[in-house]
């Protein structure tokens, strides 16, 4: 009698970074695929677009008779564009793969967990990219804001809010998976996000009961660093106040929802309930 050798892991390899790498490329692009093709061109387009220009437009108008407010405003569209995407894409993958059925094959694949979660939210970094990038271009044409960039400063905030979210949408993603319904608990804290996370007014403008608790997230860092390195020009010195928590985030988010992922998929395994069935 044989027996089929178990498939080793490739995360021993010295070379397995790059295969990773292309796994990750090639689970976006088939993401992309998948959701383009499912919904059309037109209808993706709507769907993943209009939110975030819509509640840039909507808070331009609400401080248009604030400049210094009208500014943040249109700024902040990127920023829920980015939240919105990294938090929400999260759960909404997972839940497909699970109504595919697809879901448990993942857990099975020779691969370290963040090789196909990391293609799952790297789409979901462009689609943030582009529709952050529409949203604060529209807002700036229609309202007059002129935008000062400083390119490495908004590069460096981008990708460590990126890692942050990243990281937390592992949690959040853990608990879905525990919940057996990642979407709808990524439905029921986004709004609670968009709060503490300075996308709709300042955080330093807020009263305590706000500004305290969002101190203790990524997200008001990343916001205020991005109005500033998009508006006032300001450099990596200037935004150290900003950047320097944000980078702590950008270490301990992705280890805590690693491993938080890790240990919830162990306990979905353990009674059963990793598939719809």
């Amino acid at each position: 009698m044989s027996f089929a050798a178990p498939a080793r892991s490739t995360s021993s390899d010295r070379w397995a970074w790059r295969r990773h790498a292309a796994v990750m490329g090639a689970t976006a692009v088939t993401i992309a695929k998948t959701r383009i093709q499912g919904m059309g061109v037109l209808g993706y387009a709507f769907t993943w677009l209009t939110f975030p220009l819509m509640q840039t437009l909507l808070l331009a108008f609400i401080y248009r008779d604030d400049r210094e407010l009208l500014e943040y405003a249109v700024v902040a569209g990127a920023g829920v564009a980015i939240l919105f995407a990294l938090i929400f894409n999260g759960g909404e993958i997972l839940d497909s793969e699970r109504q595919r059925g697809t879901l448990g094959n993942l857990f099975l694949a020779p691969l370290p967990r963040y090789v196909w979660l990391g293609g799952f939210q790297l789409w979901a970094m462009v689609e943030a990219v582009v529709n952050g990038t529409i949203a604060v271009a529209a807002g700036a044409w229609l309202f007059d804001v002129p935008l000062a960039i400083n390119a490495p400063s908004v590069v460096v905030t981008m990708m460590l809010l990126g890692v942050s979210l990243w990281g937390m949408s592992l949690v959040l993603g853990s608990l879905g998976i525990l919940a057996r319904n990642a979407n709808f608990l990524s439905n029921l804290i986004f709004p609670f996000l968009t709060l503490f996370a300075g996308t709709m007014y300042p955080i330093d403008r807020m009263p305590d009961w706000i500004r305290i608790p969002a101190r203790c997230l990524p997200f008001g860092y990343g916001i205020d660093a991005l109005v500033a390195a998009l508006t006032r020009n300001a450099t990596l010195v200037e935004l150290r106040g900003s950047l320097l928590p944000l980078l702590g985030f950008a270490v301990v988010l992705p280890v805590l929802g690693t491993a938080m992922f890790r240990m919830m998929e162990r306990a979905v395994r353990a009674i059963g309930s990793l598939e719809i069935t």
